[in-house]
């Protein structure tokens, strides 16, 4: 059950039929892979993280906070992801937009959507490396650590206050170009939030990898995202 390191039998291995099982919405709708599936995979990616921390092995409660802050950037991320989308698929300005997407979704190969739904999924999965090197690492955090969990607060509240200020201006105004709020500051406030996001969270976790192979691999997905 167990590689003496707090871990599983099976994980992360497990987070890539988690992660297309939670894309597979993308079948019904390619969108629904993108941002449904995208917040329940970050969400799941967190969940298996923590459920295989072993606290017990950290003699330093700053070792054990800041794996933890790591894992709650991805079920914070992928809950307000959700969240968010949902809310913004029911309001009624972006009725119209959903079902332009719907429909170009309907006409759609049904091998194409469920291409996208599992590579969409295994990007996600990929996402765990970085919280995997770092939950069964023993090294302690250092300096790059706290600026990485600093940088992905950051941006995830960026991100997050410069989306419900476009979904609040599209509401009053459809058709008109924000340039209220942040987006007064920046053409793309809530780009700019995600990549700080992803930015952060390789960071957080980088100083707990040993090696070049566990650097590039903790990457790979915040590299995708961020491109």
């Amino acid at each position: 059950r167990s590689d003496g390191m707090g871990t599983s039998f099976g994980y992360p291995w497990i987070a890539l039929p988690v992660c297309i099982a939670c894309c597979s919405g993308g079948v019904y709708n390619i969108v629904y892979a993108f941002g449904f599936g995208y917040g329940l995979s970050m969400t799941a990616n967190g969940v298996l993280a923590y459920l295989n921390f072993d606290q017990t092995r950290f003699k330093t409660s700053d070792a054990i906070i800041a794996r933890l802050g790591h894992i709650g950037g991805y079920v914070a991320y992928g809950v307000r992801l959700f969240i968010f989308l949902y809310q913004r698929h029911v309001a009624l300005s972006f009725s119209r937009k959903a079902a332009e997407m719907q429909t170009r979704s309907d006409t759609a190969p049904l091998g194409s959507k469920i291409g996208i739904s599992v590579v969409v999924g295994s990007l996600i999965a990929a996402y765990q490396f970085g919280v995997f090197y770092h939950v069964k690492s023993s090294k302690k955090p250092n300096i790059i650590t706290w600026i990485g969990m600093g940088l992905w607060v950051l941006g995830l509240t960026i991100e997050t206050i410069a989306d419900y200020e476009k979904m609040a201006a599209k509401a009053a105004h459809p058709d008109s170009f924000v340039s209220t709020g942040l987006y007064s500051f920046c053409r793309h406030p809530n780009y700019f939030g995600e990549i700080l996001y992803h930015l952060g969270m390789f960071l957080n976790g980088l100083p707990a990898c040993s090696t070049w192979k566990e650097v590039v691999l903790s990457s790979l997905t915040p590299a995708a995202m961020t491109w």
